[in-house]
């Protein structure tokens, strides 16, 4: 037989959150003499301290409405604090209203004679009188309802409630917004704490004075607020009521109280922990009392309404009770387990018969059963877990989201932020974000690549290059950086602008960082970027033989995505290592196409240049090298090292190679060593950021014979652009210095300029550094016209695109603006570049003083001695290390196709 206790914790202990609610049966109990009452509270005695519980005695009240009270009121039993639950208790505001406004007929206003003719208390609820003093009833009673301590912990509680929906409400919000972040302010984070804030606030305020559930009386069957109903003067109707209707009322809305306290509400709600329903044991045996007759009003507001109430009655009856026409389930007390079992299949319906009837033993029960609370308190433990994940999750989850925002600079994709600096594809997602570069130029430049981006976008069919470059320097026309990447970007936007066929080409700026320090980061930014996205087919720019380009190219090597370089010349750059264990050692990467003539070419020209020219006439000429020896910097290393080999091949003595630091750090000592050799040539293997500096000491110093002569490497050119009237302005001091690519090389005529030159010629980007300008303009339209050979029915693959640039070769060269366009078969290097001396004339103009290299294709040979074999070993060493094809594996193209296919600039052709 099983235990009565347990059958008893069985039915109030509520089924798993996820599964409804199990109704709840009216379990009669019928004895002799106080048998049944006894048997009643003794089944119930176990869970009383456990549970919203409540015993009424027979007689202990006279009215229904007392008896209500004595359950429900602002004092009730079932309303007070249950031990060890963690939960809130149940609260009744629908009763507490209904028991306010039967109260007010009892209390007229003091000294109000209620008994003059037209004057009766309670006034007619059509009374603008009435309505108006039920309103000022109706307030004091809000506000004196929860007085002190007690007052306090309630809004405590309603406030805690409310601000678990709108905390995460007021996240969301603020996540919605964008979050906030370096380039938008706090707005985000302002709207959303202002949403958590008057949201909890609302809620709160509504649940406090009743507001969020009194639209309940309008849903219900007695003594309905009607549509639009004022409180007040619903209140005032209740007053007005007869005693039976407002009874029914009273035990309805009881019901309700209890149904909205075990409610599995959206928004998180007590009701989610409760684990256990309430109890009530009631003493009905007696016909006619208070208790009896509340237990018939339950029953019938039950089953007109089918408001089934969480609540489990153990009631004891008079033996000689009779069902009537109610069904009921009835047997003894023993057989309580099989009783349980068949009234829960009859309330499968809707609303069952809710009468559960069973005899008193004989004997009394034993009350000494300890419940199983363990899973109720663990679910309220679950509940409070989940209130304070809502309230303290959000707010962890948007600051991680807004760390990982910050730390992709406002959540870019591609884009990671070290230090100071946003390294990655800063215009992958859409447009690059305000204030990712300190220089207003930049971003006004890449504002502008947006914009060409997004015409791109629309049209639908486009293909994407990434342009890598450095774009976090600051804004300093003296910076070698700045300069080369303003020039870079505006060539390329100048170019782009001008597509307007199908594919369109869409720029991705990369930026690598200040000097590169994250070229290899970038590089795995964007090799992921291409690896999901098959639009992207090459890269160009690396403006720099630094560090950060040479692990760059590695990576990206790694890839296999096509690289264009534009003016980082040095040697090696590119080459990859097979042996660590010999210096020297490599190949060059198959990916890699370099546009610009190498260090060792303009090294060879330049000691060619000072002997053959400029010391023509002295019998033992000497020089010195100045360089900067930044260990990351591969191009002025790598220069210095060319001069000083060129100029001993051709008989010129180097005295000394010395050295400063970056940014001129022991620029006047270095230059007090080179003058002290009294040479007859400085050679600068330095930046442009530092040429100036580099003149002026010069120009002060004792360095033997009038004019010093200074041959300069290719940086400077950026400086000349920007400072060539100041450097013309020196008189102790003649600089020639070397150019890659020049407006200048093509104003003699020799060769019929491209549109690009021509509006160069003309006037256009004047102070910009020339080299970069053109070679970024050469590498974009190389890309693209490249790209528009492989492109036939279907997005080409950067396999496709790689075989087509390759096609550029001796066989099937290319017109640029930078001159002929042509790549060793093997290395990739540039056949024949042209490359010049430049003298910068007193009135601080650029002047060519030797050029080697075709400017056009129909330029004849250059015979030049000075120019013959310039490139001479470092291109044999290399062919033999190269790999022995160029990989062509998913090409488009066929290698049998003919090389006059491929489309070419012509010459003289108009801004291409």
């Amino acid at each position: 037989m099983a235990d009565p206790h347990a059958v008893i914790e069985a039915l109030v202990r509520r089924p798993f959150f996820w599964r409804p609610d199990r109704p709840l049966p009216l379990v009669l109990v019928v004895g002799r003499d106080g048998g049944a009452f006894d048997a009643a509270r003794r089944l119930a005695a176990p869970f009383e301290d456990s549970l919203p519980q409540a015993t009424v005695r027979a007689g202990e009240y006279d009215t229904l409405r007392e008896l209500v009270e004595a359950l429900a009121g602002e004092h009730g039993q079932l309303g007070k604090p249950v031990g060890g639950s963690f939960l809130p208790p149940p609260r009744f505001p629908l009763v507490q209203f209904v028991l306010w406004a039967r109260r007010q007929r009892e209390e007229p206003p003091p000294g109000e004679p209620v008994d003059v003719p037209g004057r009766a208390w309670p006034p007619d609820p059509q009374s603008r009188t009435g309505q108006e003093e039920f309103k000022d009833r109706l307030k004091d009673w809000r506000r004196g309802r929860y007085g002190g301590d007690r007052g306090r912990r309630t809004a405590a509680d309603f406030l805690g409630r409310a601000a678990t929906t709108w905390v995460p409400v007021g996240t969301l919000a603020a996540w919605w917004l964008g979050g906030a972040s370096d380039l938008v302010g706090l707005i985000p984070w302002a709207l959303g704490v202002l949403v958590a804030v008057v949201g909890t606030l609302i809620q709160a305020m509504l649940s406090i004075r009743g507001s969020f559930f009194n639209g309940w009386f309008r849903k219900q069957p007695y003594l309905a607020r009607k549509p639009f109903e004022r409180l007040p003067k619903y209140a005032l109707r209740i007053a007005n009521a007869s005693e039976a209707e407002v009874e029914r009322l009273l035990v309805h809305a009881l019901c309700q109280d209890l149904r909205q306290a075990y409610q599995k509400w959206l928004i998180p709600w007590p009701s989610w922990g409760r684990g256990l329903y309430a109890m009530l044991v009631l003493d009905a045996r007696w016909s006619g009392d208070v208790n009896e007759r509340f237990l018939r009003t339950l029953e019938e507001t039950v089953e007109e309404t089918g408001l089934l109430p969480p609540l489990l009655v153990l009631a004891a009856v008079p033996e000689s009770f009779a069902p009537g026409r109610r069904p009921v389930t009835a047997g003894r007390l023993s057989d309580l387990s099989a009783l349980v079992a068949a009234w829960r299949t009859a309330a499968r319906r809707r609303v069952p018969p809710l009468r559960l009837m069973v005899s008193a033993p004989a004997i009394p029960l034993d009350d000494d059963h300890r419940p199983r609370l363990l899973g109720s308190r663990m679910r309220a433990i679950g509940y409070w877990c989940v209130m304070a994940l809502l309230l303290i999750g959000p707010v962890v989850l948007l600051g991680r989201i807004q760390q990982d925002r910050n730390a992709h600079c406002g959540g870019l994709s591609w884009v990671e932020r070290i230090g100071k600096e946003c390294v990655g594809v800063v215009n992958a997602d859409g447009p690059t974000p305000d204030g990712l570069f300190p220089s207003s130029e930049i971003t006004r430049l890449v504002a502008r690549i947006d914009h060409n981006n997004a015409l791109a976008r629309e049209a639908g069919t486009y293909v994407s290059v990434v342009l890598f470059g450095e774009y976090s320097v600051a804004e300093n026309q003296k910076d070698s950086a700045f300069v080369g990447a303003r020039a870079e970007l505006t060539a390329v936007e100048e170019y782009q602008r001008g597509v307007s066929g199908a594919p369109r080409l869409q720029v991705l700026v990369a930026n690598a960082g200040t000097n590169f320090h994250q070229g290899r980061r970038t590089a795995e930014l964007v090799s992921e970027m291409a690896a999901e996205d098959p639009r992207v087919l090459g890269v160009i720019g690396f403006q720099r033989s630094v560090l950060g380009v040479e692990e760059a190219i590695r990576t990206l090597h790694t890839a296999k995505i096509p690289m264009l370089v534009t003016t980082a010349t040095a040697d090696r750059l590119g080459y990859l290592p097979d042996d660590p264990a010999r210096p020297g050692s490599g190949y060059p990467s198959p990916y890699v196409f370099r546009l610009g003539p190498s260090n060792q070419r303009q090294a060879r020209l330049a000691a060619r240049f000072a002997r053959d020219r400029l010391l023509d006439r002295v019998p033992k000429p000497s020089a010195v090298v100045v360089q900067d020896q930044t260990d990351v910097d591969k191009y002025t290393n790598n220069l210095a090292k060319d001069y000083a080999n060129e100029a001993r091949t051709v008989g010129i003595t180097v005295s000394d190679l010395v050295t400063y630091q970056n940014q001129g750090t022991g620029m006047d000592l270095a230059v007090s060593q080179a003058c002290g050799h009294g040479p007859d040539l400085l050679l600068y293997a330095g930046r442009a950021a530092d040429f100036l500096a580099f003149l002026r000491y010069v120009e002060g110093k004792d360095c033997g014979k009038e004019p010093i002569t200074v041959l300069a490497g290719d940086d400077v050119i950026k400086a000349v652009a920007n400072s060539g009237a100041e450097i013309g302005d020196y008189r102790r001091v003649q600089v020639y210095y070397a150019a890659l690519a020049s407006r200048e090389l093509w104003r003699d005529g020799a060769a019929a300029p491209t549109g690009f030159v021509q509006s160069l010629l003309g006037g256009r980007h004047a102070k910009e550094s020339d080299d970069n300008l053109i070679l970024s303009y050469d590498a974009a339209k190389l890309f693209y016209e490249r790209v528009n050979a492989a492109y036939r029915d279907g997005l080409p693959s950067r396999g496709d695109v790689l075989y087509q640039i390759s096609l550029v070769s001796p066989r099937d060269r290319w017109n640029g603006s930078s001159g002929v366009i042509s790549f060793d078969a093997a290395t990739h290097e540039p056949e024949d570049k042209a490359i010049a001396i430049l003298k910068v004339s007193g009135s601080g103009r650029s002047e060519v003083s030797v050029r080697c290299g075709r400017l056009a294709t129909t330029e004849p040979e250059d015979t030049k001695e000075i120019c013959r074999n310039l490139d001479g070993d470092v291109r044999e060493r290399a062919a033999r290390n190269a790999p022995a094809a160029v990989p062509t594996t998913g090409s488009s193209a066929s290698p049998s196709e003919s090389p006059s296919e491929s489309p070419r600039e012509d010459a003289a052709g108009p801004g291409r």
